[in-house]
């Protein structure tokens, strides 16, 4: 007796799972599930996820390592300057970080592909070997390279939702379209508007489009949207989430988080600053501890089928005072941060920021020279693999 009605509750537990992971929408409706299987019945539809993308949690023993560099990516920036990266790493690195604001001419007057400031520089690092990965900003002065022509300066998260900024936004999707229709597999991370939860503790924000969560959906929406009506299909652009890791009280980055279905990784930005003077009157050395370990964990409860990439991040070498220059122990922080890194399951990707902003912030430097060798030593790690397009297709969900 007890073994039938053990049965019964047994089927009718998986009877309940089966209907719990369907998703019921009208006809009219729509639904933003990934790789669905449909049935119809009447008037209802039913999707049924595929497991792998919803629920099981993503994981890899395969990484890559990227970095990013203060230069416009040209042909002769790549050949000049990628090499000592790939040097100092004893591999090379599978993926380049670089910026982009939406006021950028290459979505106004660069008509030509060969000199425009978007499409060159996918294509000088994609004939090299390496995957591009765009933070697309917004730029709050007029420049050489900008102009309000097409979108605001210091556009908000408001602005961009409501279309201000749409003209820049589907020329930028029509040169990427451009740019894949090259074929050889093109492609590219994207991550727009990143560090959007960047709310300091006076409430001041970090960027012009920081600090408004449901308005920064609706624009990281739009985004894509255009990006689908200009004909780049979800299968041909990676679209990244990237947040910062802390946030003032309220500014949480799961508040910032998307529909699911509209994001294919969770990139976030974790610095050590160190003594360096822009962290007065915080300052602490940091490692793993408190700059991932939290946040790799939020993540997990948040997304657990979505890769994680490290978007930014980077290490002072000030300590144990500001001004005070310790190269043993940025390169400390170097191989064990980036040891710990590679038992993280769910990280795919490392991108370091290799740029001195000390005139009005801080070093994060490992380049030029081999001063560094901790950054040696934690790439090292077998783990750490150059991962081209196919190999990362192989792995990612």
């Amino acid at each position: 007796m007890f073994q039938k009605q053990s049965g019964k509750i047994i089927l009718l537990l998986r009877v309940w799972l089966i209907a719990f992971l369907c998703v019921f929408t009208m006809s009219s409706g729509k639904t933003y599930i990934g790789h669905a299987q449909e049935i119809s019945a009447n008037n209802w539809q039913i999707f049924l996820p595929i497991v792998r993308n919803g629920l099981l949690p993503f994981q890899t023993s395969s990484k890559f390592i990227g970095i990013y560099m203060q230069e416009y990516w040209t042909d002769d920036a790549v050949s000049a300057k990628l090499p000592s990266a790939d040097s100092l790493a004893g591999k090379k690195h599978s993926v380049v970080g670089w910026f982009i604001d939406l006021q950028d001419i290459a979505f106004t007057s660069q008509n030509d592909i060969r000199t425009n400031n978007f499409y060159r520089q996918l294509e000088a690092l994609w004939k090299n070997g390496y995957i591009s990965f765009v933070n697309i900003n917004i730029a709050t002065v007029k420049s050489v390279n900008t102009t309000n022509e097409k979108c605001p300066f210091s556009a908000s998260a408001y602005q961009i939702a409501r279309g201000d900024c749409d003209n820049a936004i589907r020329r930028m999707a029509e040169l990427y379209k451009q740019w894949i229709s090259a074929g050889a597999g093109r492609i590219a991370f994207l991550a727009p508007l990143p560090e959007m939860n960047g709310v300091n503790a006076d409430g001041s924000i970090w960027t012009s489009y920081g600090g408004d969560a449901a308005n920064f959906k609706l624009a990281y929406q739009r985004i894509i949207n255009i990006f689908s009506e200009a004909g780049v299909g979800r299968g041909q652009v990676w679209w990244v989430f990237a947040p910062n890791g802390w946030s003032k009280e309220g500014h949480e980055f799961e508040k910032y988080f998307p529909d699911g279905s509209l994001v294919d990784m969770i990139g976030f930005s974790s610095y050590n600053y160190g003594y360096c003077h822009v962290a007065i009157p915080w300052q602490r050395w940091e490692n793993f501890d408190t700059l991932f370990a939290p946040y790799l964990e939020r993540i997990r409860q948040m997304a657990p089928s979505k890769p994680i990439i490290l978007a930014q991040t980077g290490t002072t070498a000030e300590y144990p005072k500001t001004g005070e220059v310790n190269i043993q122990q940025k390169n400390n922080w170097l191989r064990q941060n980036y040891e710990y890194l590679a038992q993280q399951p769910q990280v795919i990707g490392i991108l370091y920021y290799d740029y001195d902003q000390s005139g009005w912030e801080c070093n994060w430097r490992i380049l030029p020279g081999t001063t560094y060798q901790g950054y040696t030593d934690g790439a090292r790690n077998s783990v750490y693999k150059y991962l081209n397009v196919q190999s990362l297709q192989s792995i990612l969900p």
